[in-house]
């Protein structure tokens, strides 16, 4: 029986455990990696769960009165929506007596980093889910080809004057199909590149920078598309790490707590647009 030399199982676990919470966070989320994303949690604080909320609003331009007239200032409040840290997962799971005297440091990390993966896909479902509810645009009507109904979500977001800056697009497994199955994406080679059907994949299109998700709340044959701080999104930093020993069971009891929460920067929210067709 093979034994490590750990000395304090518990307080290794916890270690390993946060570190692992937020290396995939940053590197398994879809939805983080978008700058449509604005993630707040920096701003989170220990014991807080819910952050003030300044929605999308532009301040007016105003003419300077040469006479000396004074302007109205325009006051910037909290919204009265709040970004609340609702969702609050848990990922529970035991050591016996034996593994805990083994040490067995690495596979438990193999399992809990699984764990974590699955709370990583909740935390994008969540995200997903409000832009899909809070979207200013939803269309349903489709075009001649993939290409087109992109083009058409790029000139609704002209339309509403969506910066340039930071649009994506995150679209499911059957969309990217058919998106890679178009024939100017598959003749890109003769006015451009061939690494669109090479690598079986789009990163850039018309000016949205591509990702693709298998995110339930996803439209199956369509996408979302993100305008920058469309939405905003926070969590605690630091996982909560509890254990309790069982004595006569003889194993100890771990769970990983998180709390995080998303909010749309508006109630219709010009920066989101979904295409999901009937």
């Amino acid at each position: 029986m093979a034994n490590t030399g750990v000395a304090d199982v518990g307080v290794t676990i916890e270690k390993v455990v946060s570190a692992l919470t937020t290396r995939t966070l940053i590197q398994e989320s879809i939805a983080l990696n978008i700058s449509g994303v604005w993630d707040r949690s920096g701003e989170v604080r220990e014991g807080m769960d819910r952050l003030d909320m300044i929605e999308l609003a532009e301040l007016a331009v105003q003419d300077v009165d040469e006479t000396g007239a004074a302007m109205t200032p325009q006051t910037i409040n909290p919204a009265s929506a709040m970004l609340e840290l609702n969702q609050h997962k848990s990922i529970p799971f035991s050591l016996t007596k034996r593994g805990d005297i083994q040490s067995k440091i690495a596979l438990v990390q193999r399992t809990v980093e699984n764990g974590i993966r699955s709370l990583v896909a909740q935390v994008d479902d969540a995200i997903f889910a409000e832009a899909v509810s809070a979207a200013g645009t939803t269309n349903t009507t489709a075009g001649a080809d993939a290409l087109e109904e992109v083009l058409a979500c790029k000139q609704q977001f002209d339309t509403d004057n969506v910066p340039m800056m930071g649009r994506a697009i995150v679209v499911s497994p059957v969309y990217a199909a058919r998106l890679l199955g178009t024939n100017n994406i598959i003749r890109a080679n003769e006015f451009g590149s061939a690494d669109p059907i090479q690598a079986a994949r789009l990163t850039n299109l018309y000016g949205f920078e591509v990702f693709m998700s298998s995110s339930a709340s996803l439209p199956a044959d369509g996408f979302v598309a993100f305008g920058e701080e469309a939405l905003a999104f926070a969590r605690q930093r630091a996982v909560q790490f509890e254990q309790q020993v069982q004595v006569l069971a003889q194993k100890t009891d771990y769970t990983v707590t998180h709390l995080y929460g998303v909010k749309s920067t508006a109630a219709s929210n010009p920066r989101l647009y979904v295409f999901d067709p009937a």
